[in-house]
């Protein structure tokens, strides 16, 4: 989508950054080659690797959470429920279910309360109280 660009660019150059111009170029080509199936596989194999590297003061884009999940997850960790996020975000209930189920896995976390917690111990967002200024 058109305002996850900017996220997208901005991960990009980090692992351009972190690979080199000349072996991100060749991953790139060599990812555009593959099938769905085993460059989703590949994708997950690497996340395992990074999954069960401690964990080095990770940041959301570290994570990949996109603007939208960081929203949530500013909701969530001010203890809104779905409903209250969906009408803070314009989005429905259901849309936030999703969000929020999509940062419990990026998290790797099993419930709210854990993805509330694990986000201020990241240093992921600041921790807030509903109603606190």
């Amino acid at each position: 989508l058109p305002y996850d660009q900017a996220e997208r660019e901005r991960t990009a150059a980090a692992v351009e950054a972190a690979l080199g111009e000349q072996p991100a170029m060749m991953a790139r080509a060599n990812g555009r080659e593959l099938p769905l199936g085993r460059a989703v596989e590949e994708a997950l194999a690497v996340t395992e690797v990074l999954v069960a590297a401690p964990p080095v003061s990770p940041t959301a884009l570290d994570l990949g959470l996109t603007r939208r999940e960081r929203d949530v997850l500013r909701l969530l960790v001010e203890g809104h429920t779905d409903r209250e996020i969906g009408a803070a975000l314009f989005l429905s209930h259901r849309t936030v279910a999703t969000h929020v189920s999509n940062l419990l896995a990026k998290l790797g976390v099993p419930s709210r309360s854990a993805a509330a917690t694990s986000a201020v111990r990241r240093g992921l967002v600041e921790e807030r109280r509903v109603g606190a200024p």
